[in-house]
């Protein structure tokens, strides 16, 4: 046990024993400026003389083939065969039906090696707790380029105290849905009812366009190796069948059929922030909902829909080929419901109880004949249960999308096996000047995020150390931007990108009250948590005191979850506000020690400083970074094949003025994703390509 978890994780990962052995075999190779780079202390490092260097003992980047995703075992009580699971989750993330709009899928926003790569109407004003009512940069619709970038721009972009040239508080996201309050769904129908009334953001001269949600949308490529998800980390690792939120909605249930009645069941199932995640945007009235669409609804509708039935899907494909029927849209399963039978056991979907709900949202159960004709607020108990299914089959099939054979990891397999690695001569100078500059510190071990479920829960080995194991850390005492002693959520940290009140991320609330991260929870007053449940769980940590309330002071306002880097020279624009658009604007972020450093000071990262790096070693450094990149994304082939999309691609016309055929919102302009099957095909355009 260390007396004190006090982390001075630039020196600790400074040159690794891999990329000694590198250097030897590389004999030509050169760092120009490693040592004038790394002065002791730089900024973005306590002095060690005043402030004990403890070493810590995340691991650098490595291969990430022997990698397990962990799962409660409490799944198996829902889910009956995983492989059916799996393809109703693909179907249900690619299906343009879920939307109220009948245009709009999960996949709409991830179609791009995981992520959005539109550059029209993808502006949000002020950041999610900033209602600035109005987006500055030219307005809704506007169609963005590489001039907008960085959206602040500095005279000299490796000094953040120089003069400012341009800044924004918009953040460059994902648009979604038309402005719409919910009014009621039918059974078998491809959309919603909706009433229609004036976005006071999202609109042109009285006529609305799509919402734009306040933040970068990530890519769900490797999601699975989270702990949390979401930039805020919302998307709760237990999921409680109904939203993100976990245990903090104590009042979340399922229902289970039992004995001829149903009983309400409090779901808990842990590693699933996938499926916490997943049942998000689909009631977001940002996303794919309109205004206060039950989740219920949406069961009562798509249910009863036939999979993919706007949309074509390649008869190759690695999931769905086999139900796919030659130059026809849509899977040739009947409807939905085929698949949840086939997927979960029917304790949660069978039963002549139907669930009626008044006016005032007051449940009653009563028993039906199999021939009664369900009402408009009557609900099958399939249908009741819909954000199960959801939630669950989402999960399923996006854990089958790790990105594991990228050069990275061909490198360190080979290093495994006796070989000579793969890596370049500039790679290799980007190796080490990726760990010297303290990337690797965050972006740590295979998964190139620390936020890992590796890192918080299960620990890993690190033959560096005595003892070779590393147990998990859920938070830890860390120092902040003026080295005092503070606790983190380990992996979501602030880095100065834009002013705390913008956006608190991780140190939000959620809707219930109850503080996001961890770190807020366990260092919070315990009468301040209106959900008791969340006091009752062990969060892994080794800190020698213990962290607790009144001895320890969190810094988790304005701090967003560390993305991994796999694949990210494919995923632009960059941060959680959008606001580089290429990898060299993100490096030289970090070389300037961040743009709002001074400000942010007290509740940031210590290790983000200043870092003197010259262009050529940013320029090794990307290389490095461009390893990451699994081929088979770039290709689109098994897994990360997929059905067609036709996706929302801003507003006809310009941020001036736009065409509507019904004279309340504008026509989309729409670009076509052909499906590709398990051989892939050509990848989207690339962000401003």
């Amino acid at each position: 046990m260390r007396n004190q978890k006090i982390i001075n994780k630039r020196k600790k990962l400074m040159i690794s024993s891999t990329t000694l052995l590198l250097t030897m075999i590389v004999s030509s190779l050169t760092i120009p400026s490693a040592n004038a780079l790394l002065p002791s202390p730089r900024e973005g490092e306590c002095d060690p003389a005043i402030f004990p260097p403890f070493p810590d003992r995340n691991i650098g980047p490595g291969s990430l083939k022997s990698t397990i995703i962990p799962e409660d075992p409490k799944l198996y009580n829902y889910i009956k065969n995983k492989k059916n699971a799996i393809k109703l989750g693909k179907a249900l993330f690619w299906d343009m039906q879920i939307g109220s709009d009948g245009k709009q899928a999960c996949g709409s926003c991830h179609f791009r090696a995981g992520a959005d790569s539109r550059s029209k109407n993808q502006l949000s004003p002020g950041g999610a707790n900033n209602n600035a009512g109005k987006i500055d940069l030219g307005g809704a619709n506007l169609v963005l380029t590489a001039e907008h970038f960085p959206l602040l721009l500095f005279s000299d972009r490796t000094d953040r105290n120089s003069k400012i040239l341009r800044q924004t508080d918009d953040t460059v996201a994902s648009m979604g849905i038309h402005a719409r309050n919910y009014k009621s769904s039918k059974r078998g129908k491809s959309h919603d009812k909706g009433t229609s009334f004036v976005d006071p953001v999202f609109n042109i001269n009285g006529i609305n366009v799509r919402r734009v949600e306040p933040r970068n949308t990530p890519t769900m490529i490797n999601a699975a190796l989270y702990n949390k998800n979401f930039w805020d980390g919302r998307a709760n690792n237990l999921f409680n069948g109904v939203n993100e939120f976990g245990a903090g909605d104590s009042t979340a249930r399922v229902l289970k059929a039992s004995n001829n009645t149903l009983v309400p069941v409090k779901v808990r199932l842990d590693f699933s922030s996938l499926a916490s995640q997943a049942v998000g945007p689909i009631v977001s009235n940002f996303e794919m909902s309109y205004f206060n669409r039950p989740q219920r609804d949406i069961g009562k509708r798509v249910l009863h829909l036939r999979p993919l039935k706007k949309q074509k899907v390649h008869s190759q494909d690695s999931i769905l080929g086999a139900h796919v029927k030659p130059k026809h849209s849509g899977l040739t399963i009947h409807n939905y419901a085929s698949m949840v039978r086939k997927a979960f056991h029917k304790k949660w979907w069978k039963s002549n109880t139907i669930i009626r709900i008044d006016e005032y949202g007051n449940e009653y159960y009563t028993t039906v004949g199999n021939d009664y004709d369900i009402k408009k607020n009557e609900y099958s108990l399939m249908e009741y249960n819909f954000s199960l299914f959801f939630g669950l089959a989402v999960q399923e099939y996006e854990k089958t999308l790790i990105s594991d054979d990228a050069k990275i990891d061909q490198h360190f397999e080979s290093l495994a096996a006796g070989g000579a690695g793969l890596l370049n001569e500039q790679e290799l100078r980007g190796e080490i000047l990726f760990k010297a500059a303290a990337c690797a510190a965050c972006h740590s071990g295979p998964e190139l995020t620390s936020a890992s479920i590796r890192t918080s829960r299960l620990g890993f080995d690190n033959p560096k150390f005595t003892p070779v194991f590393q147990p998990p850390e859920w938070f830890e005492r860390m120092y902040n931007g003026n080295c005092d002693v503070v606790v983190y959520e380990q992996g979501f940290y602030n880095i100065g990108i834009r002013p705390i009140a913008e956006d608190l991320g991780a140190g939000a609330k959620d809707p219930f009250g109850n503080p996001l991260s961890v770190a807020d929870i366990v260092t919070s007053d315990p009468a301040d948590i209106p959900s008791k449940e969340l006091l009752t769980y062990e969060y892994a940590n080794i800190a020698d005191p213990a962290v607790g309330p009144g001895t320890d002071r969190s810094i988790m306002k304005g701090a967003f979850k560390i993305p991994s880097l796999r694949n990210v020279e494919l995923t632009a624009p960059y941060f959680h506000n959008g606001g580089q658009h290429t990898l060299r604007q993100v490096v030289e972020f970090y070389n300037r020690g961040g743009d709002f450093h001074e400000l942010n000071s007290a509740n940031m990262d210590f290790e983000i400083g200043k870092l003197g790096l010259t262009e050529s070693e940013i320029s090794d450094i990307i290389s490095f970074i461009k390893t990451f990149t699994d081929e088979r994304v770039r290709n689109q082939q098994a897994p990360f094949d997929h059905p067609e999309l036709f996706v929302p691609n801003g507003s006809i016309g310009n941020n001036s003025n736009v065409t509507s055929s019904n004279g309340i919102e504008a026509d989309d302009e729409v670009l076509h994703i052909p499906a590709v099957g398990s051989n892939g095909g050509p990848l989207a355009p690339a962000f401003l390509e």
